[in-house]
């Protein structure tokens, strides 16, 4: 009896440990159950000091994307105008560079302005990058030479550079990934209506006033945007001192990747305007470069301390995917733009002004495709099946610039770039949340995924704008000397002709024709190239992960 007793009082004391290790349990599954949270900045504060709600989110916003729209604008400004600054300088030989020197520091510069800002606070190094652009307009702007000039485009991109960086990075840092996307929306808005506008003001100001305006604009819009900006983000400084801050800045991991970018650049430069791509200068710079840039992949990813891209951000499929497919994606809008202008420019005759109206369907495109984009993900929180959709379509247009002729097709022109819009656009926002959300949690290393996918749009746009316009002049170098014996115009030379559109009008039709026929197919082949850029976008997209935005209540606030 006495030992049944005992039995049972043993196996009640068991059950009752189980229930309360059960209970245990329960208690530290809730527990262990974490919002999700992104990485700290990496200079000492914390991530929800950074986070803005309400009107000051809002005006802070505004500032950023009012100093955005300066640096937009002024990508394509100066696609009405190329020909007038050259004229002006009489320096044609250097024509390609008034958009290559303020291209090249945009994109390479961009990862080099996160990693500073993270040592000196986003606040301050944006200030510095709008102090350089607005000093590269004035240069630009009262430049006496062709070399003073693209000196002052350099400037400006540079500046421009961190800019479009820092715009990226402070976005991601004043909302949560909940809420980010409406912003994102904004920012490709901005974007895309800069881009319109650009070649409709440089047209106004090449046609009506002066060239030089197209920079001067720049100083006005500066005087209200700083200001603005200053009063408006006031983010909790970094910690630390100088000495210490600096020290977290590797100038030799840095230059290597600004120089090798920098130098493959120029020699795709040069061998559009030298007269063959065998020159010493081009193979040099191809040569340095790749060797420099490969010197920098091993000191960066082995033995820097502060790597200017961390090999546990560059070597994460997920982010790597999202990496190609944002890049890829923005590259092919705006190649497409830049020879669809110069399509309506040089082949239907359009003067600047009506060829900033001639790209207006894409942008209405692009932003109405951003907006529904924006909305789907906050309301279902899915990603991945949306960018595949614009992957999908994206490709399309660039196929279908296949039929355009030298005479107008005005309905197959607004089909093409609306389009173009809807796929660029489904693609803007969903690369960046899913890079942000596999983001790694080491501090900094939000900003510096955000700022990995802005350098991959900068530079592959700057990269692939230069491509497409080697394949460009080598096609009609080919082609003029075809169709050179037919020509029956003597006085003005060919390349001349080429290089000064409206020269074309004052041609007999049969020469005329000869000619823009041959343009044409030039373009047709850079399309083509935009094609394949867009394929490669569609399987980057198909091999994003699938995650889902965390639900508002899961994110740490």
């Amino acid at each position: 009896m006495s030992q049944s007793f005992k039995s049972k009082q043993k196996m009640s004391t068991t059950i009752d440990t189980i229930e309360v290790d059960n209970e245990a349990k329960g208690e530290n599954n809730n527990s262990n159950h974490q919002k999700f949270k992104e990485s700290d900045a990496g200079d000492g504060t914390k991530r929800e000091d950074h986070v803005l709600h309400g009107t000051k989110l809002w005006l802070c916003a505004s500032s950023l994307l009012m100093c955005l729209f300066l640096v937009s604008l002024d990508q394509m400004i100066t696609m009405a105008v190329l020909t007038t600054i050259s004229e002006h300088f009489n320096e044609f030989n250097k024509f390609t560079w008034i958009t290559a020197a303020f291209m090249m520091p945009l994109g390479c510069l961009s990862q080099f302005w996160a990693r500073l800002s993270i040592s000196f606070g986003r606040k301050w190094v944006m200030l510095i990058g709008v102090a350089l652009f607005e000093i590269g307009s004035l240069v630009a702007g009262i430049a006496s030479s062709m070399n003073m000039f693209i000196g002052g485009r350099a400037i400006q991109g540079a500046g421009g550079s961190c800019i479009q960086s820092l715009t990226m990075i402070i976005v991601t840092e004043i909302t949560t990934i909940d809420n980010r996307a409406q912003l994102l929306a904004c920012v490709s808005i901005v974007f895309i209506v800069a881009s319109v506008l650009g070649p409709l003001i440089g047209g106004v100001f090449g046609t009506n006033v002066s060239w030089r305006w197209c920079f001067y604009i720049n100083l006005c819009f500066g005087a209200v945007i700083v200001p603005l900006f200053y009063l408006s983000y006031k983010p909790t400084p970094p910690k630390g001192t100088f000495k210490s801050k600096m020290k977290t800045i590797d100038l030799l991991d840095n230059f290597l990747l600004v120089a090798g970018f920098v130098l493959v650049l120029i020699a795709i430069s040069f061998g559009q305007t030298d007269s063959k791509w065998g020159t010493a200068k081009t193979i040099s710079c191809f040569v340095i470069g790749g060797i420099i840039i490969i010197i920098f992949c091993y000191y960066n990813f082995t033995y820097c301390k502060y790597p200017v891209i961390p090999k546990n951000i560059m070597f994460n499929k997920h982010i790597f995917s999202a990496f190609m497919t944002y890049s890829f994606s923005y590259s092919v809008l705006m190649v497409m733009a830049q020879f669809l202008c110069m399509y309506a420019e040089t082949v239907l005759g359009h003067n600047p002004l009506h060829t900033g109206f001639f790209i207006i369907p894409c942008a209405i495109a692009t932003c109405g495709a951003s907006v529904l984009n924006a909305f789907l993900i906050k309301k279902t929180r899915y990603i991945k099946p949306f960018c595949i959709f614009g992957a999908i379509i994206l490709p399309i247009s660039p196929g279908l610039c296949q039929l355009l002729k030298v005479k107008e097709h005005l309905g197959l022109i607004i089909g093409l770039e609306i389009i173009l819009g809807v796929g660029d656009g489904f693609n803007f926002q969903g690369p960046i949340l899913s890079a942000n959300i596999h983001a790694p949690k080491d501090a900094g290393s939000t900003i510096l995924t955000t700022a990995l996918l802005n350098f991959g749009r900068s530079t592959m746009t700057a990269f692939f704008s230069e491509i497409g316009s080697a394949i460009y002049s080598a096609c009609l170098k080919s082609s003029i000397k075809e169709i050179a014996p037919y020509i029956h115009e003597t006085i003005i030379p060919l390349q001349t002709i080429l290089l000064e559109p409206q020269l074309l009008q004052k041609l007999d039709a049969h020469d005329k024709q000869l000619i823009l026929e041959k343009v044409t197919d030039a373009l047709k082949n850079v399309f083509w190239f935009c094609t394949a850029l867009a394929c490669v976008s569609l399987v980057s997209a198909i091999l994003l992960p699938s995650a889902r935005v965390p639900p508002s209540e899961e994110v740490e606030k």
